[in-house]
């Protein structure tokens, strides 16, 4: 079926986190000359590594969607973070871009992080994609198959952001230096604090720092 005018995209399966991929390419995706050096780098792979083309240009395609959610002024940001900052800002990024991500991260992980039980399998993504399939025609007519790598793929992004434990999928939090959620804060954002997993305290103390 066609996208038509669903928010959700299944994209995402093509490239998860990779971080130091996507900052090896960040400078081809600032420059004027971004297409032409995309291109490039799609036939040579110097920066990325990957085995074949077909498979660089799908990543690159998502680098390029992932920049672009983004105003220019968010990655000249991005690129004056330490390393756990830049991690979290790189989630940021995805969350934004990828509305199924978004949904998986609010409407489970954080419930889940809000819960007794802090492990966060497959199994609990389950229901929040069949309840977006009822609502979603695009989304429904994704196969099994593909709904089970989507899930997979959110839950190996947590992993590469460091928000998931790789031994025990415990969830665990993002926490910084105040100043950088100061992006999140002032864009409106606020959101971003509890999907970092902050507690109330912790936020509170954040945004007071920030004021």
């Amino acid at each position: 079926m066609a996208k038509s005018n669903s928010p959700y995209s299944a994209a995402f399966t093509a490239c998860s986190y990779l971080i130091t991929e996507f900052n090896a390419i960040l400078p081809l995706l600032q420059s004027s000359d971004s297409a032409v050096l995309l291109k490039q780098e799609a036939m040579d792979r110097k920066y990325t590594r990957i085995n074949n083309e077909a498979s660089a240009k799908k990543i690159l395609a998502e680098f390029k969607r992932r920049y672009s959610t983004l105003p220019p002024t968010f990655w000249v940001w991005y690129q004056g973070l330490d390393d756990n900052a830049q991690r979290a800002a790189l989630l940021y990024a995805i969350i934004k871009t990828y509305r199924l991500i978004f949904d998986f991260h609010i409407h489970v992980a954080l419930k889940k992080w809000n819960s007794v039980n802090h492990t966060l399998v497959k199994e609990d993504l389950v229901m929040e994609m069949l309840d977006i399939s009822s609502k979603d025609e695009f989304v429904d007519s994704w196969s099994e198959q593909t709904k089970g790598k989507l899930m997979s793929a959110y839950l190996t992004i947590l992993r590469q952001a460091d928000m998931l434990d790789k031994n025990n999928n415990e969830l665990k939090p993002i926490r910084l230096m105040p100043s950088d959620y100061k992006y999140y804060v002032e864009t409106g954002d606020v959101w971003f604090l509890d999907a970092c997993l902050l507690t109330p305290m912790e936020k509170n103390e954040v945004l007071n720092s920030l004021a």
